[in-house]
């Protein structure tokens, strides 16, 4: 199975309705996600889709180090798709999730740098539903 059957949405037009959109929680602190190579706080948004309430889609950003380069560091963004069997309490009713890291093409000279960049990125996914082409279903 390739990721990319759940990244970006090429037939999205602007303007038409999205199958995924914001949770409407905004964007929210969002832990531990890129392991060592984390070098700050992350920022996370979470998608629903009304057809599919078991299913969303969650996309933290984070500053991260780039490896064997000192001093380099760039956003990360995580997206996960989890599917579960009680929609108010995923993490603990997961049945099936996957995930994939992409880097954002822009460098920084330090930590603080990109965590702040690292919301900005997370503010835009606010908006950004509509590039998700994932049907809600774990594979079968």
């Amino acid at each position: 199975m390739t990721h990319t059957q759940y990244r970006t949405n090429p037939d999205a037009a602007p303007g038409e309705p999205c199958a995924w959109t914001a949770d409407g929680t905004g964007v929210q602190p969002g832990g531990d996600a890129g392991g060592d190579i984390q070098a700050g706080q992350s920022y996370s948004v979470r998608y629903r889709r009304a057809d599919r309430p078991w299913a969303m889609i969650t996309r933290t950003a984070y500053p991260a180090r780039v490896p064997d380069r000192s001093g380099v560091f760039v956003v990360r963004v995580e997206t996960e798709w989890l599917v579960s069997t009680d929609p108010l309490d995923p993490g603990r009713t997961e049945t099936w999730s996957e995930c994939v890291h992409d880097d954002e093409p822009d460098i920084y000279p330090s930590a603080a740098d990109a965590e702040k960049a690292a919301v900005r990125v997370a503010t835009d996914l606010l908006d950004d539903g509509c590039s998700q082409n994932w049907d809600g279903l774990a594979p079968q």
